[in-house]
Parts: structure tokens; sequence; C-alpha cells
């Protein structure tokens, strides 16, 4: 587990004040090159020279501070800061003393190895390939056996050279020891062919690689690979040019086009940069759309491969417990996530805790921040689905529990009500015929003792009636045994207020159905009896369907809507519905009555 990279989602990663201190020193070299160069270049070049040899230098180390102060790991952002250091000792050839130009003269020979360096290391800062490292090797022997040794036995180095402005004026070479015009005949032709055969060997190495990875890197190569290009071109010709027409215009332009080459090496850097960032960015956004709204870890693992362009993709996840074990979406324990086979694993964790891991292409550790954020992003929002998932469940369970209350409610009430039905109301009627017959036989006896048991008899049954009506109002028995349209058309009977009932559709329903509706209409008549003032009449509308829908109406005086569900009656009828996922509405107007509706879904309880 020790080669695995790994991801904090729960906190970014602070910035310091590394890259602050880099843009500092950076500012004072530059500064220093700029005022050498300005103190001592051909009055007729010092402009020039100081915006290239200024660009030359502060863009590699702004750019290596820039990515330092949001990583101080970043091993290009160092590479980038070294090579602009290394830039600005070429200033030194500006020099009229003979020591200092002939340092800087050296010094140039150096620039080509660290420009190499630098165009096969970008973007990682580091050489992968051992034919990349073979190219960095022949470009340091042949600076350091073909150039730098011929600056002991050269008595003038050559011109004239873009490095520096003094052309037939130059001081002469302080480092030679002597001097050796054959040898440097042959070493000169020689060593300018190897150097563009070597420079246009690594333009096609960073081709080939350009063709080779995953886009989202071609996207920041093609800009490197272009300035690549033109600067073995310029390289090239400058040679040419300089070998048949040194003094030329034509050798002079080309001088400064390839001497711009170094700060556009690094302008292209950062559009490679860049164009990486705009196509993660773009990535994302896509993967963003693909997982959608309800993404599954099937959906999230084809997601990212599609989108990281990496059909051999895994995520695997950490299941806590003692001993916790790495998983695969389909819940099958697999192995631990390990580096092999040219993948790499980018480990996700949260608080310290692993939660999930994702294997992937090794090309795509060029990158890792993207790994990292398409990782984090994706199981957030796996995440996010199993909360959303939880909260539905919760919300389910919790409609079931209410639904399951009513029913267990509406069963309570006709318990009660064939227990009135089948016990007291059953005694009472016998206990009247017991009355009358007792009455019977006192009739002669005593007519004054039957006429009081005849009395004690109209109080039975009154008491009857009531318990018949108090067993209707719990669960009438006509709403089980003929339905809802019946029951309600019984209701309207009984109500003091002139009702009309009208219907459509309806049909038998689940005992929960019925019930919600009967006693909610029930309900809102009540409410209309009691408490509308100047009412003097009521309807009541039902719909069945796919939703079953019913509307009580009155004409009374209404009341303000702000009011609505306020009251105990208004409170229950809501409850009620919503208990068996159905939908409450008040609609009230001063003066034009007021109408109490609902609906209910009919696969809900049906």
């Amino acid at each position: 587990m020790a080669d695995i990279a790994e991801t904090t989602s729960t906190r970014l990663r602070p910035r310091t004040s590394t890259g602050t201190a880099v843009a500092l020193t950076g500012a004072l070299v530059t500064t220093a090159a700029l005022w050498f160069v300005a103190a001592n270049a051909a009055d007729e070049d010092r402009a020039l020279s100081m915006v290239t040899r200024g660009l030359a230098i502060a863009l590699p180390i702004g750019l290596g501070a820039f990515r330092l102060n949001r990583n101080p790991g970043d091993r290009f952002a160092k590479l980038l800061v070294a090579a602009g250091l290394v830039f600005s000792l070429t200033s030194l050839a500006e020099a009229d003393g003979a020591v200092p130009y002939s340092i800087g003269r050296a010094l140039v020979w150096v620039v080509e190895p660290v420009v190499v360096y630098l165009l096969l290391a970008f973007p990682t800062g580091r050489i992968t390939t051992a034919v990349e490292r073979r190219l960095v090797w022949a470009v340091v022997l042949l600076a350091g056996l073909l150039y730098l040794p011929t600056a002991l036995i050269e008595e003038g180095f050559p011109t004239p050279n873009p490095w520096a402005s003094c052309g037939e004026q130059c001081p002469h070479n302080a480092l030679a020891l002597g001097s050796a015009p054959e040898v440097m005949d042959v070493v000169r032709p020689l060593r300018e062919v190897l150097s563009v055969l070597l420079f246009g060997a690594v333009v096609v190495v960073l081709w080939r690689r350009t063709r080779r990875v995953r886009p989202m890197l071609q996207h920041a190569l093609v800009p490197v690979v272009a300035i690549a290009l033109g600067r073995v071109v310029a390289l090239a010709a400058y040679d040419v040019l300089r070998a048949t027409d040194g003094q030329s215009d034509a050798t002079g332009v080309i001088g400064w086009l390839y001497l711009f080459s170094l700060p556009a090496i690094t302008v292209c850097f950062a559009i490679g940069l860049v164009n990486q960032r705009v196509f993660a960015a773009g990535a994302l956004e896509r993967l963003a759309l693909e997982l959608g709204p309800h993404a599954n870890a099937a959906n999230l693992r084809l997601a990212m491969a599609e989108q990281l362009d990496d059909p051999e993709l895994r995520v695997v996840y950490w299941l806590p417990g003692d001993p916790g074990r790495w998983i695969d979406e389909t819940g099958w324990p697999v192995k631990p996530p390990q580096q092999e086979n040219g993948q790499v694993v980018t480990k996700v964790n949260d608080g310290g805790q692993p939660v999930a891991a994702v294997v992937h292409d090794a090309a795509l550790a060029q990158d890792p921040k993207f790994v990292e954020a398409a990782s984090v992003y994706a199981l957030a929002t796996l995440e996010n689905e199993r909360l959303i998932g939880r909260l539905h469940g919760s919300l389910r369970e919790l409609a079931q529990s209410r639904a399951r209350l009513v029913a267990v409610a509406d069963e309570e009430r006709r318990r009660i009500e064939r227990d009135l039905h089948d016990g007291a109301q059953q005694r009472l009627v016998a206990l009247r015929i017991k009355l009358e017959l007792i009455a019977e036989r006192l009739q002669e006896l005593s007519p004054h003792d039957a006429a009081a048991l005849r009395e004690l008899e109209d109080v039975v049954e009154t008491t009857i009636e009531q318990v018949r009506s108090f067993a209707r109002g719990i669960y009438p028995a006509l709403l089980a045994e003929r339905g809802l349209d019946e029951a309600l058309r019984a209701l309207a009977r009984d109500c003091p207020l002139p009702t009309a009932v009208y219907t459509e559709d309806v049909e038998r329903y689940s005992h929960e159905i019925e019930a919600t509706v009967y006693f909610t209409v029930a309900e809102a008549l009540q409410n209309a009896t009691k408490h509308a003032r100047g009412v003097t009449a009521a309807t009541i509308h039902v719909r069945g369907g796919e939703r079953l829908e019913f509307d009580v109406h009155d004409d009374g005086e209404g009341f303000a809507p702000e009011t609505a569900f306020t009251g105990v009656g208004l409170v229950n009828f809501r409850d009620r519905l919503e208990a068996v996922g159905g939908e409450a509405s008040v609609r009230s107007t001063p003066n034009y009555g007021t109408t109490v509706s609902g609906s209910i879904p009919l696969e809900v309880g049906t």
C-alpha cells in the first residue's frame, strides 16, 4: 500500500509561502539581469535584448512560483525555477570584461540540455522512458564533449551569436588555454549538425508521446511540440545562415527568433497546462451530466472510465468492520488495490479513513489532481444518492407507518361498531322486549305501573337510536357493505344542511381510502354546519380515475385564507389525507363560501 497516492476529500492542501518566496527571488534575479544587460549591451540591441532576456528569466520563474504556491511539491515547477536561474546567468555574455563574458558564453551551452530536459519532463517533471533518458544523456554529452571543452582551445567564441550583442567587438576568451583551429574546423560543424539532429529527435519523441497519451495530456503537449519544432527549425536555419552569410540581416532576425523561443517555451508550457485544466473541467462537467441524479456504483465506474478514457478503470470500496475489507461495485470482496501492470491507485479518504480507491492507467497519474477531483466528485455523487435513497426509504417507512396507523384506527372503529351493534344494541333491544312483556302482564293488575314501564320502553328505544347513530359515526356499516357512494348519500341525508351528492366513476376502494374520504367529508360538513356563517346548503362532488378526488362546498360567508388549517377539524382532515399519500386544500373567499378539497392517488393503499 506504500505506492498508493492518497487523496483527502475533506480538506484542500493549504497554500504556503514557498511560491511567494520564489516569486520575490525571481523578481530580484530578473531585475539584476536586466540592469546588467542595460549597462553592457550594444545600444542598437539593448531594448530587444532586455525584453528577450527578461522574459526568458521571469516567465519560467513566475510560472514555477505560481505552481509552487498551489503545490509546494510540484517537481516541474522546481525545474522551471532552476531553468530561469540558469538562463539569468547567460546575461554575463553581454559583459564588457573578458572573464564574465567568457563565463556567460560558456554557460549558454548549458541552456540546451536544460531546455531538452524541460521539454521531455513536461508536465510531471520526470523522465519516464528509456528513450527520453538516452536523449537527455546524449544532449548532456554533446554539451560536455563538443561544446564546453572547446572553450579551452578557442581564442574567441563563434560569432555572430544571439546571446551576445557585441558582434565583432566581443572580448577575447579568457578561458582559452591554447588554440587548435584545425580541431575546431571539424568540431564546430559536427556539433551543430548533432545539435539539430538531437533536438529533432526530441521533437519526434514528443510527437509520438502526444499521439500515445490520453486526450487530456494531448491538449497539454500539442503547444509544446509546436514550439519545440519551431526551435529546431530556427536552430538549423541559424547555423546554416551563420556558416554562409554570418553578417546578414536574415541571420540576425533568425538569431533573435531562436533566442525568443526560450521564453516562448515557457508560454507554451502555460498554454498546455491551461488546456489541460480546460479539458479536465469539461471532462468533470461531462461526468456530472452522465452520472445524472440517480447514479449507482456501476454507473459511476462506467462514467469515470469513459471521461478518463480508461476502459480498464476500476473503483473499489472500503467496507469498515472487524476486520474491514475491500469490495467491488457488486459487493464482492476483492484484494487490496495496489500498483501493478501499468496501473496506479488513487485513494479517497474522509477524515483520515479510507472510503474508496480508483485503480486507473498510470498515464493519468501525470495529472493526479484531475483524477482526484473526478474521484471525489463521483464518490460524493454516489454518497448523495445513497443519502437520498435513505431519505426516500425513511419517507416510505413513515408513509407506510402512518397508513398502518390509519388502517389500525379504522379496524378499531369497525370493531367498536360491531361490538355496539352485536353487544350493547342487542341487549337494549332485548331489554325493551322484556319491558314490553312485563307491561302487558301488569296491564290488568296495575295499569299505572304498566304505563310507567312503557315510558321506560320509550327511553330504551331512544337509547337504541342514539347507540345506532353513535355506531354509524364510529364506522358506518353502510360504508363497509355498500361502498363510498351509498355511504356519502346517507351522510347527506342525515346532515342538518340541505346537501347534494354528485359522483363520477366511483368504485369500491380499500377500507383505508373509503374511510379517509368518508370521514373527511363528514368533518367538512360538520365544520360547515357549526362554523360557516350564513350557510344554507352544501354540495359534495367525488370523482374517480387515476386519483380519487372530492370537494365539499358550502355557500356560507367564507373566511380569510390565512386561517386555513388552523382549526382542529381541518388539521385532522389534512393529517388523515396525508397518511394515505393524499393532498388537502382549502379555498375560501369572503361572501363566496368555502371549498374543502382532497385528492388521493389510487395506487396508494389500494
